[in-house]
């Protein structure tokens, strides 16, 4: 275990490419692998246009966006992206207030993509997977899945452990939450406990810090 805090200890203070950006092909002129991207943008650009951008360059991959809130266009982007063979799998993971907020968005979604798809959870969490057999990428950011006219934040990483840490996360409601857009709190609430309960627990000689 103590080589696990140690590497989430560099982890941290990993060399990162930093600025402000207004331009996706000027941030994804940077990408690569093993990098880290980190920095802002005042809403030249949302986060579908940073996906394009980034499969753009690690070409045909699968994309999982998890998003307290989805956009219906920006949803039908993904969706002629995937009928375009752009992308191989799409999961979409939200909070579970979403088709109480966005009922009609919500009708679309599950019309365009399935219910297979899509997980709910208690979440404000927002971080999008992009892989393949090349690329293991994870964007940790401010943005939802729409239109993002504000500054924004975000962080870009190639890295292979990093990734496998929140893709767990996904598996789990995969496997363990019903499909579609559940909107009863106490149903997405026990796959969130059985999550943390088993993450925590391995994870127990952290406490010693």
């Amino acid at each position: 275990m103590q080589k696990e805090l140690k590497s989430i200890t560099s982890f941290r203070f990993k060399k990162s490419e930093l600025g402000a950006f207004q331009d996706v092909k000027q941030l994804s002129g940077l990408f690569k692998k093993g990098c880290r991207i980190g920095g802002l943008t005042d809403g030249s650009f949302s986060l579908i246009d940073l996906i394009k951008g980034l499969i753009n360059k690690t070409g045909k991959a699968n994309l999982c966006v998890v998003t307290w809130s989805a956009g219906i266009k920006d949803a039908h982007n993904i969706a002629w992206m995937k009928d375009s063979d752009i992308i191989s799998t799409f999961t979409l993971v939200t909070d579970h207030s979403y088709k109480t907020r966005q009922p009609r968005y919500a009708l679309s979604i599950e019309d365009a993509f399935g219910l297979d798809c899509i997980r709910t959870s208690e979440i404000h969490a927002k971080f999008t997977l992009i892989w393949n057999e090349d690329f293991n990428v994870i964007i940790r950011t401010s943005m939802n899945l729409n239109a993002n006219k504000t500054i924004e934040t975000f962080e870009i990483d190639e890295d292979k452990e990093v990734f496998s840490f929140y893709h767990s996360f996904v598996e789990h409601l995969l496997n363990n939450q019903k499909p579609g857009f559940l909107s009863a709190s106490g149903t997405v609430n026990r796959s969130v406990a059985t999550y943390f309960a088993k993450t925590v627990k391995a994870n127990s000689t952290w406490s010693d810090l």
